[in-house]
């Protein structure tokens, strides 16, 4: 059945009345996507582990847009997360501390400690350097050096007592013995008289153990000087800055983790005061650095919960890692080269992730599934994490995670990962699915109306007037490839309003005709058409051979769809058939050379089914034929163009010509019904271009599926030529409307006496077998003849 000019027209029945956008309340957040919303709104709900969210849906739909403005819209009213410090861990350095704030005091814990370890080192300097500590230290020092002498002056007389001098040296302690008041030298020692000599010996035991017990007396004095020099140096710091400390801690009395670390700070001090008092630069900065903080999550600028996109999910990135610095060849770190990653960013709001991106990273998609499955974070670099490095390295403390995550995925992704990875699901059991279409109703009109408005309006550029919006509804339909859809890829219709807007502020125009969207279609489609105006250049030039007019037997015009992601279009394929005798079947030529894909065999199989099934009744199939896709190099897949290939089959066969100006396309099943096909709105302009290029007749046309009609969004150009009765489209439910009018004749039904109507299509095809048949069966007897 032929399809009129006023079928083919897109109309809108439940379009408002208005003069422009302007006039339209504009739409406040997303439009059409209710039940991705409502998978979020229910993972929201859900704290409990495990509830994270797999974002799916078709590149274009507004996944990330949608997914990023709803949750700050959600963030906004909730309890903004707590700050994240990394601060020296005094019992163990190589585990750096992480100590928890409350949202902005992480700025301002580091700013106090800053201070207060410049305001320590100012106070220790001044009170060594102060006239009461230098009086104490004297008193000490007298009163030392008091018993000091005192010690050495007893041992000296006792000494006396058993005839001996005594003599400090820097060797340690000499005693001498004295003969009549005067020392003696070795040589004279030995001309005493011998009772002399024993007396002398035996005293000399006895001093040596006065001598030791005085030694350890002097060495205890010594210690016990250091300890209360020490306790002095301690006593004179903790006054000066234990009011200092004091002071900090009381702002800080709430978080007992910021007290304690005080403590360990002060106390840190006061060990490690003879250092502090070395009076030099380096030493005091390393000091100071050892008490500083690093501040790795800050949230004093945020509202709300942090909602963090990240859109490059390195391992590093995710995890944070620790830096190094070198020094005379060497790696160093400390935990001030601990740095955040997205993890830390969003810990008590929401992550978004994009599952490509995260997958594409090595480790990345791990790390994620551990940090969800411990609900921690831990830092670790990934050649530490791995065993490949050798670099001594920190190992800071874990920080509890409380985030959910969002997995912006594709659908082909989204169902791997399920198939593959049975942690996904465990991991991400919310899934919240975008829509790429949605019905074209009065309700829906009225949001995509205010989608349009609010474009305009966020833009600030002209609005539309009512042609120029019925046209971007035209262009949603036709993206969505049904008149009774709208395109939900509201970013490429987004692009489209701003060229149009673009285009219409170029003329000097205050709103957007429908001419300005016209042009900003037509400009879009000439950056993107390179390769189909080369495939028209051969077409016109008859490198491509196609005929648009006259009738051939076993040849057609077959229709193909080429994607190119940012382009689709219709290209004619000349389809051939050639018959022989043999044992019957279908040959493809491209399946015999792997040159097929498995839908397009499954659609010869289904070919030979109808043949088996309407002709074998009545005959034998004693007919072998071959198909094939000429200048087709690439592999055939699908199945819209069983119903051109059982026409050319059948034209083989019965070597009744088919109309060339007519192209076909539509699938079929073993019954002869005609199934919808896809492309059929590029399949149409496809052969239209090519019966322009080589001259329109007026008999031009395209036969495709009656349940495609409803797909059908032809260009004005097109609709144009349909008016005029240049081209025209036609539609079919079954095998014989197209046999009818591509051959002219009768299709033919089955009779009574069960047989096909006499000079029929269907009856010569029998009568064909039939012939091919006695020619065989001729054949068969010959040979038996030849060789009996």
């Amino acid at each position: 059945m032929e399809v009129s000019y006023r079928d083919l027209l897109y109309r809108i029945d439940h379009m408002p009345r208005f003069r422009t956008t302007e006039e339209i309340e504009p739409a406040h957040g997303f439009i059409g996507q209710d039940r991705a919303r409502r998978a979020i709104e229910q993972a929201l709900e859900i704290r409990e582990k495990g509830f994270n969210v797999f974002v799916v849906g078709l590149p274009g739909t507004g996944r990330r847009s949608f997914v990023n403005s709803y949750l700050r819209q959600v963030a906004a009213n909730l309890p903004t997360p707590k700050d994240w410090v990394y601060v020296y861990n005094f019992s163990n350095p190589a585990e750096p501390e992480a100590i928890s704030l409350e949202p902005g005091r992480g700025k301002i814990f580091k700013q106090d400690m800053q201070q207060l370890a410049d305001e320590v080192m100012e106070a220790l300097e001044k009170i060594f350097e102060s006239d009461e500590y230098a009086r104490r230290k004297s008193e000490l020092e007298d009163e030392y050096l008091q018993k000091k002498t005192q010690l050495w002056e007893e041992l000296k007389q006792k000494a006396a007592e058993l005839g001996f001098a005594v003599q400090l040296t820097p060797t340690g302690v000499v005693t001498i013995p004295v003969h009549d008041g005067k020392p003696i030298t070795p040589e004279a020692f030995e001309t005493l008289p011998e009772e002399v000599r024993q007396t002398f010996n035996e005293n000399g035991r006895k001093l040596k153990l006065i001598v030791e017990g005085t030694l350890y007396k002097s060495r205890r004095l010594d210690r016990e000087y250091r300890e209360k020099l020490m306790a002095l140096d301690k006593d004179a710091a903790l006054f000066t800055i234990g009011t200092m400390f004091e002071e900090l801690k009381n702002q800080y009395e709430s978080n007992p983790h910021i007290v304690r670390y005080l403590s360990n700070v002060q106390n840190d001090i006061l060990e490690n005061l003879a250092q502090l008092r070395s009076g030099e630069d380096e030493v005091r900065n390393a000091f100071k650095k050892r008490y500083s903080v690093n501040l790795i999550v800050d949230n004093s600028a945020v509202v709300g919960a942090p909602v963090v996109f990240e859109r490059n999910p390195t391992y590093a990135n995710l995890a944070g890692k620790v830096e190094y610095y070198s020094k005379g060849g060497m790696l160093f770190t400390d935990f001030t080269m601990i740095k955040a990653g997205a993890f830390h960013r969003a810990n008590g709001g929401f992550l978004i992730l994009e599952a490509e991106n995260v997958l594409r990273y090595p480790y990345a998609w791990e790390y994620v599934k551990r940090c969800l499955m411990t609900e921690q974070i831990i830092i670790e670099n990934l050649e530490t994490a791995l065993g490949l490095s050798s670099i001594v390295s920190l190992k800071p403390q874990p920080i509890p995670l409380n985030v959910k995550v969002f997995l912006i995925s594709s659908p082909r992704l989204y169902y791997l990962l399920q198939l593959y990875d049975e942690d996904a699901e465990k991991l991400f059991r919310i899934k919240s699915e975008f829509d790429w279409e949605m019905e074209l109703n009065r309700e829906s009109i009225q949001k995509y109306l205010g989608f349009i408005s609010s474009t305009c309006c966020r833009l600030n550029v002209p609005h539309l007037e009512r042609q120029a919006v019925e046209k971007i509804m035209w262009y949603s339909s036709r993206i969505a490839g049904d008149r009774g859809k709208l395109s939900m890829r509201l970013g490429e219709i987004s692009s489209l309003v701003r060229e149009a807007c673009n285009i219409a502020m170029k003329n000097g125009s205050n709103t957007v005709r429908k001419w300005d969207v016209d042009e900003a279609i037509k400009r879009r489609e000439e950056r993107v058409n390179l390769l189909q105006t080369k495939y028209d250049e051969h077409i016109k030039s008859r490198d491509l051979m196609i005929e648009t007019r006259g009738s051939r037997v076993g040849q057609i015009n077959g229709l193909t769809v080429i994607d190119l992601k940012d382009h689709s279009f219709g290209v004619p394929v000349k389809i051939t058939a050639k018959v022989h005798l043999g044992e019957g079947g279908l040959i493809d030529i491209q399946r015999e050379v792997d040159l097929s894909g498995n839908i397009h065999n499954k659609a010869v199989l289904t070919i030979e089914g109808f043949f088996r099934e309407r002709y074998s009744r009545h005959v034998r199939l004693g007919l072998t034929a071959t198909l094939s896709f000429e200048q087709v190099y690439s592999v055939v897949e699908g199945d819209s163009a069983s119903v051109a290939e059982v026409l050319a089959l059948i034209s083989a066969i019965t070597n009744v010509p088919l109309r060339q100006d007519i192209a076909v396309t539509g699938s079929m099943n073993q019954h002869g019904e005609v199934q919808p096909v896809g492309g059929v709105t590029e399949k149409v302009e496809g052969f239209y271009r090519a019966c322009k290029l080589q001259g329109l007749t007026g008999t031009q046309g395209v036969v495709i599926p009656k349940a495609n009609l409803k797909n059908l969004l032809l260009k004005d150009e097109v609709l144009e030529s349909i008016k005029k009765g240049e081209f025209h489209i036609w539609t079919i439910e079954h095998i014989d409307e197209a046999i009818e009018l591509l051959t002219g004749k009768k299709a033919g039904r089955v009779t009574k006496d069960g047989n096909f109507e006499k000079g029929s299509v269907n009856y010569l095809v029998v009568q064909a077998l039939k012939k091919a048949g006695k020619i065989e069966k001729r054949k068969g007897a010959k040979k038996r003849k030849k060789n009996p």
